[in-house]
């Protein structure tokens, strides 16, 4: 008994349910949930938080293991079964009843493992595109709309508060569309477009962009693995940041994006007296 012959009798007999899953939707759900861990993975490239990164990368290889196994059934419905410890028979005729609605029930549930993975591989693709910042533009326009309301109404008069009670510094905008607005430094502010510390809504700009840290009562920034890089311009020289944080002088630069990019956002250091 050939495969198609094989599948032919179960569909005809087997009672299986989501029958078109095996059809039209394992193949499609095996292609989306592998480029989902890539582009997981893309997005984490910069990740320095080794657990955090090990918890995503954990998370969006969970819908491969779940749509994997029906993808094989439906690539070879015969070996599938016979993986699982299900006999199957060399012809119809030696496939009864009971032996028939058993396997069309292995099937079903495999089906369900697939249509579950096929929805969480979706919902890893959105969240990769909002880790690695890769927000189609409608959405990224809408976003940007939102957070500038938002940040007219309750940003410069927080940020104000916050520089002047800080005592590792302040950084203000000196170029951008918020230029003039100042944040005071404080350990694990977060610079980006959303649930940040310090919300910047240029469009240059990664919801999670860089961060500060206070080391030796030094404030340093560090950046957060975003789209467009974050650089520093000391003394005429420009170094680009990674994951590795790095010691602010009194009137450095910070440029979110490459200084050279109009664009780009441009940050002065100013240390506290």
């Amino acid at each position: 008994m050939s495969d198609f012959e094989f599948w032919s009798y179960l569909t005809q007999f087997g009672q299986i349910t989501n029958t078109w899953w095996y059809a039209v939707g394992a193949l499609p759900a095996t292609i989306i949930a592998g480029c989902a861990y890539l582009l997981m993975w893309f997005a984490l490239r910069r990740e320095t938080n080794l657990p955090k990164m090990f918890v995503w990368l954990a998370l969006a290889s969970l819908p491969l293991v779940l749509i994997l196994p029906s993808y094989y059934a439906s690539v070879a419905p015969r070996a599938a079964l016979t993986r699982v410890g299900f006999p199957v028979a060399a012809d119809a005729q030696q496939l009864n009843r009971e032996t028939t609605l058993q396997a069309g029930r292995q099937l079903s549930n495999l089906a369900t493992l697939g249509i579950t993975g096929a929805s969480l591989a979706v919902a890893m693709l959105c969240a990769s595109l909002l880790i690695g910042g890769y927000t189609p533009p409608v959405i990224e326009q809408i976003s940007q709309r939102f957070t500038k309301a938002m940040t007219r109404a309750f940003g410069n008069r927080r940020a104000s508060k916050a520089g002047a009670a800080s005592p590792y510094g302040v950084v203000k905008i000196t170029r951008g569309q918020q230029q003039g607005t100042q944040f005071g430094i404080k350990h694990g502010a977060l610079i980006g477009k959303e649930q940040a510390t310090m919300t910047i809504t240029d469009a240059i700009v990664s919801r999670r962009h860089a961060r500060f840290e206070i080391r030796n009562e030094l404030a340093c920034v560090i950046d957060e693995g975003s789209t467009n890089g974050t650089h520093l311009r000391r003394h005429g020289a420009i170094l680009e940041l990674n994951g590795q944080g790095m010691p602010l002088e009194h009137g450095d630069l910070i440029y979110l994006g490459h200084p050279d990019e109009q664009e780009s956002v441009e940050l002065t250091f100013e240390k506290a007296a």
